[in-house]
């Protein structure tokens, strides 16, 4: 199936954007995937032993479904959220999931808007995937309202509508 990816770094810019994307999703049918890359090389509690690393991941895991929950999954009208845990550089893996041919948009907070600190700055992040990357990216402000989401979702709804139009 189609989806959209939505890189997030637990800020409130990507929570935003996770709430887009899941109004996107919902008007266009395309999946949902939320997904977070962390640099085990960066990480000031860098676990040792491989059983260190695998607890590392289940509780990233953790975090990120119940950031998933909190942002997206009680709003009964969306669809279903694919939450992924990756491992590397952020911008690197992100662009490399871009390659994907399942992959047909990513929505991503705008530069500048992310955490920062031990996660990457999200602002180069967002510049490496939207000038390298292998599809179309949509980068959200910081502050984007959500009134302005459900309206900017509705443009693209009146688009994907028109496509499937034509297609029949």
């Amino acid at each position: 199936m189609k989806k959209i990816i939505v890189p997030v770094d637990f800020s409130a810019a990507s929570a935003a954007t996770l709430r887009f994307a899941n109004y996107l999703a919902g008007v266009t049918g395309l999946q949902l995937s939320a997904i977070f890359v962390y640099n085990p090389m960066v990480v000031s509690n860098r676990p040792d032993t491989p059983e260190e690393r695998v607890e590392e991941r289940r509780v990233l895991e953790e975090q990120l479904r119940l950031f998933v929950d909190k942002h997206v999954r009680n709003d009964p009208t969306g669809p279903p959220v694919e939450a992924v845990v990756g491992e590397g550089i952020p911008p690197v893996y992100i662009k490399w999931r871009t390659l994907d041919e399942d992959v047909v948009l990513v929505v991503m907070a705008g530069v500048g808007t992310g955490a920062g600190g031990h996660l990457d700055l999200f602002g180069s992040i967002a510049t490496m995937v939207s000038q390298e990357g292998g599809c179309p990216v949509v980068l959200i402000p910081r502050d984007y309202g959500e009134q302005l989401m459900r309206d900017t979702t509705a443009l693209f709804s009146n688009l994907h509508r028109s496509a499937e139009q034509r297609a029949a």
